[in-house]
């Protein structure tokens, strides 16, 4: 199947175009949850400690010398807020150029292999503004490396967590932008621009 129709066609057409680019493929196969069911499992989840196992939405495979093999896991689980308080290895990372910050969400980043965007989910009705929804996106065997590639695995996430925040009805307060750029100074954050 095309980009645009993995995961149940999850991706946004900006995201689909980049899954091309970061993986250099044009047909994928894949094994999915469907969105609904999957938002309402991981809602019930949120209070028990299930909810703090990740729980993969999208596995994106790719038939590459005639085995297929991992191109992207998407994944999505819980954790508190304090959790995200940075860490001196996340800003010696950002320095060395290992790992890129995005005005997205409550914290956003992305390396050459992974990117991980945090996000509030909460409503009126919810116990969860100590809680918050942590994205996850694995990669292997793609083409797509440096800045570009890392560009290319957050607007995939963000994508899928745009579709769980939509379907847990949080997208209006999650900070999750259709469109963004990385943050080009280490020392800002989302939090303190």
């Amino acid at each position: 199947m095309s980009a645009a129709k993995v995961c149940n066609s999850l991706l946004s057409r900006a995201a689909a175009g980049q899954l091309g680019e970061l993986t250099g493929l044009s047909e994928f196969t894949d094994e999915h949850q469907q969105v609904p069911a999957y938002s309402s499992a991981l809602q019930k989840a949120e209070a028990s400690e299930e909810g703090r196992k990740e729980q993969e939405l999208c596995r994106i495979t790719a038939d590459l010398d005639k085995a297929s093999l991992l191109t992207v896991a998407i994944s999505f689980w819980w954790s508190d807020a304090q959790e995200v308080r940075p860490r001196p290895e996340t800003i010696n990372r950002i320095k060395s150029g290992d790992l890129t910050l995005y005005p997205i969400g409550v914290h956003s980043e992305a390396s050459d292999y992974s990117a991980t965007i945090q996000f509030s989910c909460a409503d009126s009705n919810s116990r969860r503004n100590d809680k918050l929804l942590r994205a996850g996106l694995w990669t292997a065997n793609t083409k797509l490396t440096g800045q570009a590639g890392r560009n290319a695995r957050v607007t995939i996430l963000n994508a899928a967590a745009r579709q769980i925040a939509r379907q847990l009805d949080c997208l209006d307060t999650a900070n999750l932008p259709e469109t963004f750029h990385k943050i080009s100074d280490p020392q800002r954050s989302p939090n303190n621009g």
